[in-house]
């Protein structure tokens, strides 16, 4: 079950799977991002809108990849698939799902059994009349460290795996879903 989702006052919109809250009703999210959170699966959506980077196609989006896995502090970072992908007034849109081995507030440097392997689907929706890219990212733990803050996500599931096709087939109907609906916002 899903609901639509206002983002950015209204400016754009998209259905969020039930059970994700904002996060910007409790810790401090950036003006350019809107982040929703899930406590008990542990799973996050960031909707963020950045100025455009100079790659064309699906290299925009591996750079946004390697960026965000250069950012988390990433152990190991894997691009498991990139499809082009077709919404309504969006020129170029993009799909990945790749995979990141990351520990949540440097936990990691404490203990390497902080880190946990996070599904990531990421899709790059480029609005070049704005030079603008907005990506929306869906984070979904697949194993988590013993030692990670996450472990209460994911007690009683120790070694199992996310049926990553299923999610990687929600993630495309939620990105069908996206709209711009008042293009101001670029301004």
């Amino acid at each position: 079950m899903s609901r639509i989702q206002p983002l950015y006052g209204g400016a754009m919109s998209m259905a969020i799977p039930a059970g994700m809250v904002d996060a910007s009703d409790f810790r401090k999210v950036p003006d350019h991002q809107e982040v929703f959170t899930n406590a008990e699966t542990d799973q996050s959506i960031i909707v963020e809108i950045l100025e455009s980077v100079d790659h064309q196609e699906e290299k925009a989006l591996e750079y946004h990849f390697s960026e965000l896995a250069s950012t988390n502090d990433a152990g190991s970072s894997t691009i498991r698939l990139i499809e082009k992908h077709q919404l309504e007034d969006i020129s170029e849109a993009y799909v990945l799902v790749g995979e990141q081995r990351v520990a949540k507030f440097n936990e990691g440097e404490k203990s390497s059994d902080a880190v946990n392997s996070v599904c990531i689907m990421m899709a790059l929706l480029r609005v070049p009349r704005h030079t603008a890219d907005i990506l929306v990212s869906l984070n979904v733990p697949l194993r988590i460290g013993q030692a990670s803050s996450s472990s209460f996500a994911s007690k009683g599931t120790e070694g199992q795996m996310l049926d990553v096709d299923a999610a990687h087939a929600e993630f495309k109907a939620m990105v069908a879903t996206f709209k711009i609906n008042d293009y101001s916002l670029f301004a």
